[in-house]
């Protein structure tokens, strides 16, 4: 009896030997599972991610605007001339008009009214000096009265006899500082005393602007006269006991009288100019005419 109780405790001994065995065995076994798993997981260092550089955003037109400059207009470059290019012709400057703006100088044209006496101050040019230029006045004569214009220089002295010397009304074109001074060479004209009861006007003006050439004209005129290739031929058609006269003016202001003043009738005289550029002023009481020889 006591045999067969010893044998059953060594086999319940070994049994659970082998069980312990076989736990560790499982245990052994899924701890090399585990850690082939997590090996292989983990082959090496997880790399840092390469960050791409953000790109600078572009400016928006919320930003200071680029003021663009308008640009200097840039001047067409000259072509070279070629044979078949014929160069363009330069402006024709008429030689009569250039000759009394270097004489007599050149201003704008001024106008002024009146009733009554009056003195009127004459245009003057910006660094140099007026020596002449045109008058051309009306007057409304008030009971046939008379009407003077007497021009004066920068010391009040007459300059000349007047310009215009009549009775009643009045309508035409005088010059002034035409000829050189005789007396004073430094006299300049400043100013015209007007002598006058009625309502007068005047237009003052550069010698330039008076007309130009042959013609048929009336009453006192200043008129320019191209350098002529022959004599001129003066006829005056006043009223018999009118007055007429022809003074013709050229270069240096020098001066020559071809009619003198007087109420005589003048038919059909020529007289022979100097072959350049000037001026005549005629004085008369009618209608009268300038014209060439034939």
């Amino acid at each position: 009896m006591s045999h067969t109780t010893r044998s059953s405790g060594r086999k319940k001994s070994s049994r659970s030997a082998w069980i312990i065995i076989v736990i560790v065995v499982v245990l052994a076994v899924a701890g090399i599972i585990v850690g082939i798993v997590v090996s292989s997981n983990q082959v090496g260092p997880t790399p840092t991610p390469t960050v791409s550089p953000t790109p600078s955003p572009t400016k928006t037109s919320t930003s200071t605007p680029t003021v663009t400059p308008t640009p200097s207009p840039t001047s067409s470059p000259t072509p070279s001339p070629s044979g078949s290019t014929s160069p363009s012709p330069s402006p024709t400057v008429n030689p009569t008009q250039a000759w009394a703006n270097k004489t007599y100088g050149i201003f704008a044209t001024v106008a002024w009214s009146h009733t009554g006496s009056a003195v009127v101050v004459l245009p003057k040019m910006v660094g140099e000096q007026v020596k002449g230029g045109i008058l051309t006045f009306t007057n409304n004569a008030a009971d046939d009265s008379d009407f003077v214009v007497q021009v004066l220089d920068q010391d009040g002295n007459p300059m000349g006899d007047p310009q215009i010397a009549v009775r009643g009304d009045y309508a035409g074109t005088v010059g002034y500082g035409l000829a050189a001074p005789e007396i004073n060479s430094d006299a300049v004209p400043t100013t015209v005393r007007v002598t006058s009861s009625g309502n007068w006007a005047v237009e003052i003006a550069a010698v330039s602007a008076a007309p130009m050439g042959l013609g048929t004209y009336s009453g006192d005129k200043v008129i320019l006269m191209p350098a002529p290739k022959n004599n001129t031929l003066v006829v005056n058609y006043g009223l018999v006991g009118g007055r007429f006269g022809v003074n013709y003016y050229y270069q240096d202001q020098l001066t020559q009288i071809l009619v003198p003043l007087s109420g005589a009738q003048v038919d059909d005289q020529s007289f022979a100019l100097n072959g350049v550029p000037g001026l005549i002023a005629v004085n008369s009481g009618g209608q009268w005419t300038v014209s060439a020889i034939n």
